[in-house]
């Protein structure tokens, strides 16, 4: 199981309630596979983001890098017998998520399998196909052990290598997940992890390391500027931005009377920046006046490596619609970071985003996979979630076209059930109970809850104008009964006192040749039983045509895939026989313990 979650938000803090995303590798055998109405796009892909997306912008996305051969350093724990198979399935399910082109701007991924955790970290100065090759080595050195520690760390870190040019991976066969994000969030900040209780165990040897700077690995590792806005240029940039990237000179773009340039990155120092910049120090800080500038370096900030004016990246406009520009927040993102690299403050982005973009909780809880303004207009509709049954999640859904409608109130639930922030319907607590924090954007909860509801909430019970003027009384008459060895009940005294006013035949049949109703058990009942001065409702489905193996899938496809066809046989049916109406019953839509 792959899964996605954000490194910022530790899993081992009280009351966490970080969000998880996952996904399986693979499919158990005998589970059912449902048709998607409406495909999900990878919302990486839209390029009505800022610059397009992260596909169109991120390094690794553009240029594949120069191999070399490098030695990793292993680490372990305590020595423990562990399932060596185990950790290279899960190793396996890892490459191929790297290995999808889709994923070439992932910084980082967490894995379970059995028990056994894994997470790791690739800087955005290596080309993908490091992971592989690290990955392979790993396989390879797992199956040659003897025993296998129950942590094992191996890491390309120090040597004076910044975060953009690290990968690390750590294991944990005991299932501590917080630990292995521990060791991720370490890797990002430039900290390696083989120290402490981590032990030494040697080299990974002979790993191929894909460097998108050559050979020159201090020089600049930074995004060319400005950024290609769509697919289509990004190829015709990709030899010219090889060539800068291996010279150091991404980022140092003449523009006019703007100095050429290059960002701070994690770790950076005056000394490390005049080396990219490539010029002597005395002439860096020529360049950049800022007092006390070498004590207050932060990573994101811009610096000159020539004469000129200080580079400001030119803040978003708004789009055509009157929406902001948007930005799909990603693992490792901080308000700080984004607002450096789009030429606004932290407070314009508090700004845009307060009180009405979906789900924003703040700068200091940003949920990845979540669209968010980095520039001024109309908040930007959330990406589409799989599965989602209400809200602006559902795909497909469009922005509402009035202002004073609220994302919140897009695709209500039917019966006015409940709506929760994750875009599902029902009636329960997770769905019904209010948990978001006054004057707050649609979609936020509270820190310490998990879920809120967002339109049709609480269980506030609205009474009709009065009791009817008499009660009605509803039986069913077990037509499946007459199979039975004994206390048979004939469909003419179905009515034993005559106190009912309604009474169900249960069951008919569902033909899934022609969708349409048939009476199969107790058929010479069912003259008698329309017969009945009440009124007469034929029941379809029940306990064991919803979930016994040959049966279960008749009545969800002719509910789901054969609605039009289903409904119109019914109506027929109700007419044809004389009866007064129908009664599905469906045991239960969207249970995951029947088949």
């Amino acid at each position: 199981m792959l899964l996605q979650f954000s490194v910022a938000q530790p899993l081992g803090a009280k009351d966490s309630t970080v969000l998880i995303r996952s996904c399986t590798i693979g499919s158990h055998p005998t589970a059912a596979k449902m048709v998607d109405k409406t495909p999900v796009e990878n919302p990486k892909k839209d390029e009505s983001l800022v610059n397009g997306g992260s596909l169109n912008v991120a390094p690794a996305c553009i240029i594949s890098g120069t191999p070399a051969q490098t030695d990793l350093r292993l680490g372990q724990g305590d020595a423990a017998k562990s399932n060596g198979k185990d950790i290279a399935t899960l190793l396996e399910g890892m490459k191929t998520f790297f290995n999808d082109k889709e994923n070439c701007d992932e910084k980082f991924l967490f894995a379970y399998y059995k028990q056994t955790v894994a997470s790791i970290y690739v800087g955005p100065g290596l080309g993908k196909q490091t992971v592989k090759s690290t990955l392979d080595a790993l396989v390879d050195h797992i199956e040659d052990s003897t025993s296998i520690s129950n942590k094992t760390v191996v890491e390309l870190c120090g040597s004076g290598r910044r975060s953009q040019q690290i990968i690390g991976l750590a294991i944990d066969t005991t299932g501590d997940l917080a630990a292995v994000q521990q060791t991720a969030m370490q890797w990002s900040k430039g900290t390696c992890a083989i120290k402490g209780s981590m032990k030494p165990a040697g080299l990974l040897q002979g790993v191929r390391v894909f460097d998108l700077a050559g050979d020159d690995a201090d020089l600049v590792h930074s995004q060319p500027t400005p950024t290609p806005s769509a697919r289509s240029e990004r190829r015709g940039l990709t030899s010219m931005f090889q060539d800068m990237w291996k010279r150091g000179e991404a980022g140092l773009l003449e523009q006019r009377a703007v100095c050429k340039h290059i960002q701070v990155e994690d770790g950076d120092s005056c000394t490390s920046l005049s080396v990219r910049c490539g010029i002597r120090g005395a002439e860096f800080l020529k360049y950049n006046t800022k007092t006390n500038l070498c004590a207050t370096l932060n990573e994101g900030d811009y610096v000159c490596c020539s004469a000129g004016d200080p580079y400001k990246p030119p803040a978003p406009e708004p789009n055509a619609d009157g929406t902001c520009k948007a930005h799909l927040i990603e693992n490792g993102d901080s308000c700080d970071t984004l607002a450096k690299k789009n030429g606004v403050t932290v407070k314009d982005i508090e700004k845009w985003n307060e009180k009405k973009t979906w789900a924003w909780t703040g700068c200091k809880d940003m949920l990845i996979g979540y669209n968010m303004c980095v520039g001024p207009g109309s908040a930007p509709m959330p990406p589409p979630q799989k599965g989602a049954e209400c809200g602006p999640l559902v795909p497909g859904t469009k922005p509402p076209k009035d202002s004073s409608t609220s994302l919140a109130d897009l695709n209500p639930c039917p019966l006015k059930a409940c709506c929760s922030n994750w875009g599902f319907c029902g009636v329960f607590p997770d769905h019904c109970k209010m948990n978001s924090p006054k004057d707050s954007s649609p979609g936020t909860r509270k820190p310490g809850f998990q879920n809120t509801c967002v339109s049709n909430c609480n269980y506030e019970i609205k009474e009709n104008s009065g009791p009817p003027a008499e009660f009605g009384r509803i039986g069913y008459y077990e037509a499946f009964g007459l199979e039975r060895d004994c206390l048979w009940l004939k469909a003419k005294d179905a009515n034993t006192d005559g106190s009912y006013t309604h009474i169900h035949w249960a069951f008919a049949s569902i033909d899934p040749n022609t969708w349409k109703p048939v009476i199969k058990q107790g058929k010479d009942q069912w003259a008698d039983f329309k017969k009945l001065s009440i009124k007469r409702i034929v029941s379809l489905g029940g306990w064991a045509d919803s979930t016994e193996p040959d049966k279960y899938n008749i009545i969800r496809s002719a509910i789901i895939q054969n609605r039009e066809a289903f409904a119109s046989n019914l109506a027929q049916f109700v007419k044809d026989e004389d009866i007064d109406g129908i009664d599905i019953d469906w045991e239960y839509p969207g249970v995951s313990h029947t088949p």
